[in-house]
This record gives C-alpha cells, sequence and structure tokens, in this order.
C-alpha cells in the first residue's frame, strides 16, 4: 500500500483519537498526535510533523495540524502569530497527496466534552465557540469577519466543504460503522495519491508543491531560498517573499487548490525537471526576470509573468494584488 497521510482535525469530544485509532489498525500506520506543546514554534512544530509524514515508510495518521491552531487561537489567543500558516501548509499537505477529515461536533457533543473532562485533563473548558467555528469552516459563512487568517478565507469562500480533499466525520452519523468510515477515508487517500503528479508524491523531490488535481496554474520562482537549511519546498516559509506573495494572494482571493508550485531552479543550481511537465497541464506564471528567462530558454511558453515579490516588496513598482488578479482568474 502506498504511503498514505492522514489529517484529522476537530474540536475536541468529536472522536478524532476513536478514529485515528481505527485508521491507524487498518494501515498499519503511525499516530502521531500534535499538541500545544511548542506553542512559540508552532509553525516549525507543525513542519516537522509534515515533514516526518512525508519520509516515513509506513502511513501517518496525525491527530490535529495547523487548522487546530488557527481555531483555537482565534477562540482563545485573539489570533494566531501564524495567520496564514494554512495556506502554506496545504502547498505541501497536496503535495503529498495528504487528505483532511473534519471531525464535526454533533447534538450532544457538549455532554460528551463535560464527561471527557471528568475523566481527563483538558485544557479548555468550553467548547461551544470553537465547534461553531470548525461548523463554519467547513460548511462557509459568507458573513463571516475577514480578520486576516486563512480560515476567514476559508469560510467566507465556501468552506472547505467541497475540496477535492476534505472529507467530513460525525460520531452520529459514522460512528456505528466506524470500520467501514475508515475503509473510505483510506480508499479516498490513496485516490488522491494516484491523482497526484507522481513524483511530488516523493519526500526528496523538494521541489514541487501543490496538487495536479484540480490546478490550473504553476508559479515558477526563481531559486531556493539558500538559508533553509536543506528544506527546498518552494515559497515555504511565514517570512520574507513567500509570505508576501501569500499575502497578496489571501487579498486578491485566489483559491489555493488552483495553483502547483516550484522553483526554475534547484538547490544543485540545476534547472528544474519538472516544470517542463507540469507546463502540459498548467499555465506558468513566473516571479522575477530569472525565472522568465530560465522557462523561456527550455522552450516552455508562459502565461503571465510577473515580478519577484521580493523585488515589489522592496521597490514596490507594481501592485501585485492587481497583477496576480489579472494573472490568475
Amino acid at each position: 500500500m502506498s504511503r498514505q497521510i492522514i489529517i484529522l482535525d476537530g474540536p475536541d469530544g468529536v472522536g478524532k483519537t476513536t478514529l485515528a485509532r481505527e485508521l491507524c489498525k487498518q494501515l498499519s500506520g503511525k499516530y502521531l498526535h500534535l499538541g500545544y506543546r511548542w506553542k512559540d514554534k508552532i509553525f516549525d512544530y507543525h513542519t516537522a510533523a509534515i515533514r516526518f509524514a512525508s519520509r516515513s515508510t509506513v502511513p501517518v495518521v496525525i491527530d490535529r495540524w495547523w487548522p487546530s491552531e488557527a481555531v483555537y487561537s482565534s477562540v482563545f489567543r485573539n489570533g494566531s502569530a501564524w495567520p496564514l500558516q494554512g495556506r502554506l501548509a496545504d502547498r505541501i499537505a497536496r503535495k503529498l497527496g495528504a487528505v483532511y477529515v473534519y471531525c464535526l461536533p454533533d447534538k450532544k457533543h457538549n455532554k460528551r466534552f463535560v464527561r471527557l473532562k471528568e475523566s481527563r485533563y483538558e485544557m479548555y473548558d468550553d467548547m461551544s465557540d470553537v465547534s461553531v467555528l470548525y461548523n463554519k469552516l467547513w460548511y462557509g459563512c459568507q458573513s463571516h469577519e475577514d480578520k486576516g487568517n486563512y480560515i476567514d478565507y476559508l469560510i467566507r469562500s465556501g468552506g472547505v466543504k467541497d475540496l477535492r480533499d476534505h472529507k467530513r466525520y460525525c460520531i452520529a452519523e459514522h460512528g456505528h460503522y466506524l470500520d467501514l468510515y475508515a475503509e473510505q477515508v483510506i480508499d479516498f487517500a490513496s485516490l488522491r495519491q494516484e491523482l497526484q503528479y507522481p513524483p511530488a508524491l516523493e519526500h526528496n523531490e523538494w521541489n514541487v508543491a501543490g496538487h495536479l488535481d484540480g490546478a490550473k496554474y504553476l508559479i515558477v520562482g526563481e531559486q531556493v531560498n539558500p538559508k533553509s537549511r536543506e528544506l527546498f519546498w518552494p515559497f515555504y516559509e511565514h517570512k520574507n517573499s513567500s509570505l508576501y506573495l501569500t499575502e497578496c494572494l489571501h487579498e486578491a482571493g485566489i483559491d489555493e487548490h488552483k495553483l502547483m508550485w516550484c522553483n526554475a531552479f534547484d538547490h544543485d543550481g540545476k534547472f528544474n525537471k519538472h516544470i517542463g511537465y507540469l507546463a502540459e497541464a498548467l499555465k506558468v506564471v513566473t516571479l522575477g526576470g530569472h525565472a522568465a528567462d530560465a522557462v523561456t530558454e527550455h522552450g516552455i511558453a508562459i502565461h503571465k509573468e510577473l515580478p519577484h515579490p521580493s523585488y515589489v516588496k522592496r521597490f514596490k513598482k507594481v501592485n501585485l494584488v492587481e497583477a496576480l488578479k489579472h494573472a490568475i482568474c
């Protein structure tokens, strides 16, 4: 069986752990539970988790990831220090063919949570606001206030219910046939891998991100950040030009699932071999003159040339938000 990555998220007391155990049993996989242990280094903590999963030789079930940070920080901490973390994380989750299972509350959730608090330690006393926000994240809410968090964008644009790598779990609906539901999730994860550009699934093929299924554009940057400490994923930093570009995409209202990502050059300076293959299916948007020159030199058609985000951020001669809107429909 192919290595699969399944991400479970939702409020406390909705059956995530029970579902995770069933998935791990059927997959003979590893269970990875993320808490709030590294509260000042959440982005690095979550990066280490997905990197671990990408390198694993067996399937991995991750219990809580970036959605938990986004939701719980919105409810209890007046927002996260990494508000667009989820958008960056999605690029890598999709690269690896990972799937999300949102475990949503049912009508008995509050009573179940109270019982849980009597039998184990829980950090919070009330899950009602958390439950509301998770439901909004799944179903969407156009009147939801945008405070600059990735989940705000997802909620206002219709929620995650229609995204091709997301699935819903509700203990009242699915708990009585948990084994069959777990089988469905495993089949779902297998399909997502089958639909992906095969090299992207490999952990050592760094220079490609996003998922081919549903994507329309290939964003091509110039080169990997030389300070990335062997983490060569394209446009994956919650700082510098990666963050600035992500902020512009957020403001422009461009869906992450429409995009795949790469740099023109690998960390060893060689031209990225994936671009030619992906350009057969996607429209190429280059960022920066070096990327445009390299792509053109290899006979690959460019849909739109845009300046590099670091240039725009420094000199402010171009409105990158408007440029992205015109380049990416």
